[in-house]
């Protein structure tokens, strides 16, 4: 059911909310309608399109994943069900005294949540919309005998670079894309299905390099496939890789069959 919310001016000038697409940035306003008094909304792109952009084009689920590489939303699972925070809702929004008490499970109360790393943005102490709180902020795996294991984020970024060396290359490597490396790399090394699942650097580091050698195989992931009429061929990024959504698709092998 959707709910009035509140829009404040620093919405409409925030630097870092410009930087995502158009609708994404609509899509994020929206969300708030969907989501409940502690802002939290099931995740389920599919529904939340028919409710905010039932008349336009594009992915939710890319929107989404754009949405949280910015630092505006956190996307967790919890066992079998998928879940949207959106962070510092509670600061910026005062839902009816009558408004149901959340039923959603909040991130912070389970350790299975996949993450992203707090984002540093500087928009003006009055208006800033997405500063993500230090406890949504582990920024390590854990490996089998409990101890944390740090994300080798430059590493990874160099072995993408020689493993896909035709793909653009990282030249700024901000707190954005740090943040869904460290991520990502968190998610892998519990993950069950190869090349992933490891409890130590190297191990972690050589599942990465399989990864990106795989993809450097696929024609459409290195813009080798026949591009659609009047587009340029689609070529991934490191942002693309390492959103929830393209490194999921690419374990899947969506992406290695032959062009149509």
């Amino acid at each position: 059911m959707a709910r009035s919310r509140n829009i404040k001016p620093g919405f409409f000038k925030n630097e870092t909310l410009a930087d995502c697409s158009p609708l994404a940035r609509l899509l994020f306003a929206g969300l708030w309608c969907l989501a409940d008094r502690s802002g939290r909304l099931e995740d389920r792109p599919k529904r939340i399109r028919a409710e905010i952009l039932p008349y336009d084009d594009g992915s939710v689920d890319n929107m989404l994943d754009e949405l949280q590489l910015a630092g505006f939303i956190l996307r967790y699972q919890l066992a079998e069900q998928r879940f949207i925070q959106v962070l510092n809702f509670t600061k910026h929004q005062n839902p009816h005294c009558r408004e149901q008490e959340s039923t959603i499970p909040a991130p912070v109360e389970h350790s299975a949540c996949t993450v992203q790393e707090q984002v540093e943005h500087r928009t003006g102490p009055a208006d800033s919309l997405n500063l993500i709180p230090d406890s949504l902020n582990p920024i390590t795996a854990m490996s089998p005998s409990g101890e944390p294991l740090a994300c080798p984020v430059e590493d990874i970024i160099d072995l993408y670079h020689a493993a896909m060396p035709n793909n653009p290359r990282v030249k700024v490597a901000n707190q954005a894309r740090k943040g869904a490396i460290k991520a990502r790399w968190r998610e892998a090394s519990s993950l069950e299905c190869r090349p992933f699942g490891y409890g130590t650097r190297a191990d972690g580091l050589n599942a990465w390099r399989a990864f990106f050698e795989t993809c450097n195989e696929s024609a459409f992931l290195t813009g080798r496939a026949a591009p659609q009429p009047g587009k340029p061929p689609f070529i991934a990024d490191i942002d693309f890789l390492m959103s929830p959504g393209g490194f999921a698709k690419c374990l899947e092998n969506k992406y290695h069959r032959e062009a149509a």
